[in-house]
């Protein structure tokens, strides 16, 4: 069995084994794989020595004896051997040999040698491709201009070729070790660190490396990634090239494709990729890119060319790519900002030797202003013409030969000159200029031709009846690109009228001296040594010379102060050292001495004289101010009287509101009680003309505010959709009542959230639908909300709507609309009331906004009143947050916290109200008993401060105006003491938003106006009893 398995082994085994005398090496058997090796059948290999197939200047003569030897020398050892063998076709191949010997059983004699032999021709081959791979890279490395080296992914060099010396100065082995960004300017280093900046299989990077000089280059360099087996990364690969001079090109290319509005753009059609050049991005209006190479994103710049004009173009370059041949367009496109321009495009194919496409490169030039100018020289010719025949001055071309020669005459010369235009056209211009004057001529056309700007020239021409007249004559050049050659473009005037002309000037001169010695303004001129040159009227009165002894007088004497006659500092410290100064002195105020002694205030201008470029001296124009002082002084008197006008009507306010939150809030406790019916309707009575007066009083403090320019607005994210269904639903009851629709609609185009003032633009909005419901008893309310423009700067217009069938207003009479105090009709006023301002304070505070407000009506036909506000979208996403804050309302997401709402219960809490007037106290604490809670009594802010430090409460109620210490200084005490706890409520008559901001200030955590409501009461509750079981009283 095991003889037929070794048989087996050594006919089906893919090396070549062979079976060799030890005494003499012939082959005695060889098996399958090994003829087959070397081409052979095996009875061609019997008998013949084996060292006859090895390559001769492989072997040696006793190269058999050596390898017996050895084997013997050592016994059970084998040899290894590489080396060439001859196939029977004579082709070189190489083979591993295993030798070994095999001894006859207890016998010291080999028996047999057996060698096995491997091809290994294709692995010698691959060893010889890299020992050549390795010597051409010594070479390319040695000698190469560009850097390479090898590094890890953190920048540490490990190799860099020795061109590295001759490039940046740097020997290869100081640089192995340090960072590659250390040899970059200090910009581009910091970007290296970025991530996928240092290096990149993809991207070639431009950057400037320092020599070691100090001067820098620019590098252009990619880089490889070696990565093992694993796939992770073993080192870079980066070649760096010197493109220094070509960076120059470069830029002078770029500059000149600036200069052209020129890009150029490549399409490689095999990595379907498309590199734009900066100027072509410039042209398409898109942003630098920001990265190293110009790749770009082909779907953007088709989106740019005009639709027809891309079917067109497309056509054109499959035509091209088709027949391999160039191609040209002129395609409109609307660059990324909008404007539309005019481009050419050249592109040329390029296929490879087989004709494959391979990429489409071209350019593209900026040629909207050549297309507008050939439009304008359509006008223009047009134009031309209808201008040359019928101006009244002549108009010519002539040409440039010398002689002057007329090409065209426009049809006046027959009335100027004499001669049809026919007549002249073809003759020589030279011969109708005096002779005298033609030299003067020739000098002028050399000028024009060197580019010159020059004023008319004036010349004396002949006209057909033997006379001349004086022309005024201007000459361009223009190049005609019909004949290739330059001509002139004449325009002469008949100036025989010019001494009418000049006597004209002369009136109007003196006309000018009139005016100047007429002005209220006095005017003086002074040289450099302070001598005056010239002095008017109104100068002289005002400074009290005498009029015929001003002359050459000295005007040190016009000492300048300040208001407070402090003398002026440096350049200001007097007219007459300024009058050296080249600068212009404008719009000072200060005081003049007349020469009486007594002074005056004035406003001065000092301007510098000069006669061409020398400075002789100084103008000063002056003006008496002093009445101008009383009238400021006068307005700064009333604009105090409006402040103290607002100030009383704030007061008022607060005194008013006191009374009125007794009136309100105790009949709003008598509704609540058992009341027979007429006891309940007097009750609804009181409270109806309670809150009537209160709206009164909002609205007269409202328009005081915005009267005297105190009303400002607070910005803040406000949802349009919330703001309408508020509006809606506060309306809804008495729309109910009166069976009146009101319905809304806001446009999709709206965005969800906007940035303005809430509270103001609900103001207008509650204001119109109020005046709807109003005024409307059958049909319908509708609100309308819609986006009327974007503006440049990215605000938005929105606009609303108020729209209802009620009466209607005649248009004579809407000019009264928007007045203060107004009211259409005296019935009107008795039937719905009102004080007039609702509309006045409405479109004052569109304006706010900065928008406007209008009406569109016809009497018995409804009304539409509409307003607009400029508003501007949030820069952070709306997210609903929990917040604490003394100034609006706490935003609650628990659901339970609304259920425990309805239940009307709070929560413990101890409570002191601190307030000096008795029925405020009863009031508060009437409503503070309805819900369980028996408050303390402080009647002033001593009191107060005594009862909280003293005493454990969750709760104060604080009156800002109190006796003995007012409501702020105890609350500063209180913080002082106590720090944030407990939690303090203004309750003031005070409603301004500035008192509002002063209590929160002094350290109170919210706000609530007088007279009370029991809706705003609950509001504090709620909120602050749950910041109390949370702890969180700040």
């Amino acid at each position: 069995m095991s003889d037929f398995l070794f048989k087996q082994l050594y006919l089906r085994s893919s090396i070549g084994i062979a079976v060799v005398s030890p005494k003499d090496g012939t082959l005695l058997q060889s098996n399958p794989a090994l003829c087959q090796m070397f081409g052979y059948a095996e009875e061609d290999l019997l008998n013949i020595n084996y060292l006859d197939l090895v390559y001769p200047e492989d072997k040696t003569n006793n190269d058999h004896s050596v390898i017996l030897n050895d084997l013997l020398a050592e016994p059970g050892t084998a040899l290894e051997k590489e080396r060439r063998f001859l196939r029977k076709d004579g082709e070189i191949i190489w083979v591993a040999q295993h030798i070994f010997l095999i001894y006859q059983e207890n016998s010291s004699e080999p028996y047999v040698l057996i060698s096995e032999l491997t091809d290994i021709t294709d692995r010698k081959l691959a060893e010889q491709k890299i020992q050549e791979d390795e010597h051409l890279y010594n070479l390319i490395t040695q000698n190469t201009p560009d850097m390479i080296s090898f590094g890890d992914p953190d920048g540490t060099l490990h190799y860099v070729s020795p061109s590295v010396e001759l490039l940046l100065g740097y020997s290869a082995q100081e640089m192995i070790g340090t960072k590659r960004p250390e040899y970059y300017h200090v910009d581009d280093a910091l970007e290296m660190i970025e991530q996928g900046k240092l290096y990149s299989d993809t991207d070639v990077f431009t950057r400037r490396a320092r020599h070691k000089d100090g001067h820098y280059l620019w590098i252009e360099s990619s880089s490889q990634v070696v990565r093992d087996e694993q796939g992770n990364i073993k080192q870079i690969l980066t070649i760096g090239r010197d493109i220094t001079q070509r960076k120059k090109y470069e830029d002078m290319l770029a500059k000149a494709q600036h200069l052209a509005k020129m890009g150029s753009w490549e399409w490689d059609m095999t990595k379907s990729r498309l590199t734009v050049s900066r100027e072509m991005r410039n042209i398409f209006g898109f942003l630098e890119d920001e990265s190293n190479h110009s790749y770009f994103d082909y779907r953007r710049v088709f989106a740019c060319i005009d639709p027809d004009d891309f079917i067109r173009l497309e056509q054109l370059v499959h035509q091209s790519m088709e027949n391999g041949t160039n191609g040209e367009a002129t395609v409109r496109i609307h660059s990324a900002d909008g404007e539309l321009k005019f481009l050419d495009v050249h592109w040329e194919v390029i296929t490879d030797e087989e004709g494959r496409l391979l990429q489409i490169s071209g350019i593209a030039q900026d040629v909207t202003e050549r297309q507008r100018m050939e439009e304008q020289l359509r006008e223009s010719e047009q134009n031309y013409r209808l201008i040359s025949e019928n101006s009244m001055d002549f108009i010519s071309r002539n040409a440039a030969d010398g002689s002057f020669t007329y090409l065209y005459a426009s049809p006046i010369c027959q009335t100027m000159f004499g001669y049809a235009p026919e007549e002249m056209c073809g003759t020589r211009g030279i011969d109708y200029i005096h002779p005298e004057d033609r030299i003067k001529l020739t000098s002028y056309l050399s000028n024009c031709m060197e580019g010159k700007k020059l004023e008319p020239v004036i010349l004396r021409f002949f006209c057909k009846d033997g006379t001349f007249i004086w022309t005024e004559t201007t000459l361009r050049y223009i190049y005609s690109e019909t004949c290739g050659n330059q001509e002139l473009v004449c325009v002469t005037r008949d100036i025989g009228e010019r001494t009418r002309h000049f006597e004209e000037i002369q009136k109007l001169s003196n006309e000018y001296a009139l005016i100047l010695n007429s002005v209220s303004e006095g005017i003086f001129g002074m040289n450099l040594e302070g001598n005056t040159m010239f002095i008017n009227p109104a100068a002289i009165t005002m400074l009290g010379f005498d009029p015929t002894e001003w002359g050459n007088s000295k005007f040190h004497a016009i000492h300048q102060t300040w208001l407070d006659n402090e003398s002026f500092t440096g350049i200001q410290k007097t007219l007459l050292p300024s009058r050296s100064s080249n600068l212009t002195i404008e719009d000072r105020e200060g005081v003049f001495w007349r020469q009486d002694g007594s002074s005056f205030l004035v406003r001065y201008r000092m301007t510098p004289l000069f006669d061409g470029d020398e400075r002789i001296g100084a103008v000063v124009v002056f003006r008496d101010i002093t009445e101008e002082k009383e009238i400021v002084r006068a307005k700064e008197s009333a604009e105090e009287a409006d402040r103290a006008k607002s100030e009383f009507l704030a007061i008022m306010s607060h005194e008013l509101r006191t009374p009125m939150n007794g009136i309100i809030g105790m009949a709003d406790l008598l509704s609540g009680t058992e009341l027979d019916e007429e006891q309940s309707y007097y009750t609804q009575i009181i409270n109806k003309s309670g809150e009537a007066l209160l709206h009164i009083l909002n609205e007269v403090l409202d328009f005081s505010k915005i009267e005297a320019g105190m009303m400002t607005l607070e910005l803040q994210m406000v949802d349009l959709h919330e703001v309408i269904q508020n509006v809606c639903e506060l309306f809804y009851p008495k729309v109910k009542e009166k069976g009146l629709l009101l319905t809304s609609e806001l446009s999709p185009e709206l965005p969800a959230v906007i940035m303005t003032d809430g509270a103001r633009l609900r103001q207008i909005l509650v204001n119109l639908v109020g005046n709807a419901v109003k005024f409307t008893e059958t049909g319908e309310i509708s609100i309308s909300v819609m986006l009327e423009a974007s503006e440049a700067s990215g605000n938005l217009i929105v606009k609303f709507i108020v729209k209802d069938t009620g009466l209607g207003i005649p248009v004579s009479s809407q000019g009264l609309l928007f007045q203060s105090f107004s009211q259409l009709h005296p019935s009107i006023n008795r039937k719905y009331g009102g004080t007039g301002l609702g509309l006045a304070i409405s479109k004052k505070l569109a304006e706010l906004l900065g928008g406007s407000i209008g009406v569109n009506s016809c009497e018995d036909e409804g009304s539409e009143f509409y307003f607009t506000v400029e508003v501007s979208l949030p820069k952070e996403e709306w997210d609903q947050k929990v917040t604490v804050n003394a100034s609006t309302d706490v935003v609650r997401n628990d659901k339970s916290a609304v259920k425990e709402l309805t239940t009307g219960e709070y929560g413990p809490m101890s409570i002191l109200i601190a307030e000096d007037h008795p029925v405020n106290q009863q009031l508060m604490q009437a409503y503070l008993k309805k819900r369980g809670y028996v408050p303390d009594i402080a009647l002033n802010g001593e009191e107060a401060v005594r009862a909280v430090l003293s005493n454990h409460y969750d709760l104060v109620f604080m009156d800002i105006q109190m006796p003995i210490m007012d409501g702020i200084e105890a609350t500063g005490i209180i913080r002082e003491k106590l720090g944030l706890t407990p939690i303090i409520i203004a309750a003031t008559a005070f409603a301004r938003d500035e008192d509002k901001m002063m209590c929160l200030s002094a350290g109170m955590q919210d706000f609530i106006s007088k007279p009370i409501s029991i809706k705003e009461l609950d509001r504090v509750l709620r909120e602050w009893s749950a910041q109390i079981r949370l702890g969180e009283h700040h």
